[in-house]
């Protein structure tokens, strides 16, 4: 991997980091400025989501904590990356949950930013 590619995923990482930990602060500012306005997600149960409904997620987040592990960055070019990961969710009345997320960040105008997650629950037998 080249440094400046190095370097562009160290960058990625902490934006999904910040990304993940607004949801423990109800940082809704965060979130706002790591999603673009044209930004998709699909929800657990299937919703498709805007960033208007991301945020409003924020503003009532039930996370009192989260782990992640597995993380990768799969790179399709020099403005778009995927991270992947799984994610254990410890919930506010609602126990723990465990997650594999997915996000796709694209760089427009030397800025990156989050296009479009999804999360999947991991089934337990």
């Amino acid at each position: 991997m080249t440094p400046d590619r190095v370097a562009e995923e160290r960058i990625i990482l902490e934006l999904d980091t910040a990304f993940l930990d607004a949801f423990l602060q109800r940082d809704v500012a965060v979130v706002d400025r790591a999603l673009p306005d044209d930004f998709l997600a699909v929800f657990p149960d299937g919703r498709v989501a805007n960033k208007q409904m991301e945020l409003e997620n924020v503003r009532h987040a039930a996370v009192e904590s989260y782990t992640t592990d597995e993380v990768q960055v799969h790179w399709y070019s020099d403005t778009v990356a995927v991270v992947n990961f799984r994610m254990v969710l410890n919930m506010k009345e609602r126990g723990q949950k465990q997650v594999r997320d997915l996000h796709v960040y694209i760089k427009r105008d030397g800025v990156w930013q989050m296009i479009t997650g999804q999360v999947t629950p991991i089934l337990q037998p």
